[in-house]
């Protein structure tokens, strides 16, 4: 399966950035708070799926908010240009 590049799609509007930035912020501060819960409360699995899950977010909310473009693997839900 071939996938298609930068130069094949178009890049996302300022609106779609800007929520994306917005999803960014919230992964962030769920960064934090799973990181203040992983020192003050007992282990649980919980606290790797959550990692698993909000870094996932932050990568691509991070690379549609900065790039313009989702990661090279989502490219194909991008219109044509």
């Amino acid at each position: 399966m071939k996938y298609p590049t930068e130069s094949d799609v178009k890049k996302l509007s300022v609106l779609i950035r800007t929520l994306s930035a917005f999803i960014f912020l919230c992964s962030l501060i769920g960064v934090v708070s799973l990181t203040f819960a992983l020192f003050t409360e007992q282990f649980e699995l919980g606290f790797i799926i959550g990692f698993i899950v909000v870094g996932v977010m932050l990568h691509i909310s991070g690379s549609v908010t900065f790039k313009g473009f989702a990661p090279r693997y989502l490219l194909f839900a991008h219109g044509a240009k």
